[in-house]
């Protein structure tokens, strides 16, 4: 794993930076400080996450600071991913799985209610939410929620990382033509708008 450069140091030769805010050489920096942290790495093209079941880890801030990355964000799915850790892997703009992923999508968490529907459109993006279940890698895939499940993912992510960030500044202007388009409403708002719908359930509750 390449952490992220040190302050006033370069970045990976190939402009992808490396993320897992689960490791415990992290301490207890949260993970939205890690990833802006990662994000301002100078030559950054690529950031290279990772995400597996430590859900508990990941916040709302972490999300949003993932989906407003400046860059392109590919994600690397390990295990059961749930909660916030998935709403975090939809935020990304690639996502790669190993074979033993479990995913499952819940609702009002982590801005899902924006993320997904972009994914895999209105009608299926309604029936996961009102009835969340696990997905296996296959499974997901076919809906499009993942790009790859491979035996070596970490590999995997790592060489499509590099494919990307082999491409200066492509990478960010896609991503720039695509928010044009496609981003009816932003995570942020998405999760305001959950906080405002997990309050109204609570009292019905």
């Amino acid at each position: 794993m390449t952490p992220p450069a040190p302050d006033g140091a370069p970045p990976a030769p190939d402009g992808v930076v490396e993320l897992d805010p689960c490791a415990s050489d992290h301490g207890s920096v949260p993970a939205h400080e890690q990833v802006r942290a990662a994000l301002t790495t100078p030559g950054l093209r690529t950031l290279l996450l990772v995400v597996d079941g430590s859900s508990a880890s990941w916040s709302d801030e972490a999300v949003v600071a993932v989906a407003d990355a400046s860059v392109p964000v590919v994600a690397v799915l390990h295990g059961r991913v749930e909660g916030r850790a998935a709403a975090v892997a939809l935020a990304s703009d690639l996502r790669v799985a190993s074979r033993d992923v479990v995913l499952r999508v819940e609702p009002l968490v982590g801005g899902t209610s924006a993320s997904l529907p972009r994914l895999v459109g209105g009608a299926v993006a309604r029936r996961m939410l009102l009835d969340p279940a696990d997905l296996d890698g296959v499974q997901a895939m076919s809906l499009g929620l993942l790009d790859a499940v491979v035996d070596d993912a970490a590999t995997a992510a790592r060489e499509l990382a590099a494919r990307v960030a082999a491409r200066p500044g492509q990478g960010a202007a896609v991503l720039r033509a695509l928010a044009t388009w496609e981003r009816t409403g932003d995570v942020a708002s998405a999760l305001a708008d959950e906080a405002r719908l997990r309050a109204v359930v609570d009292l019905h509750d």
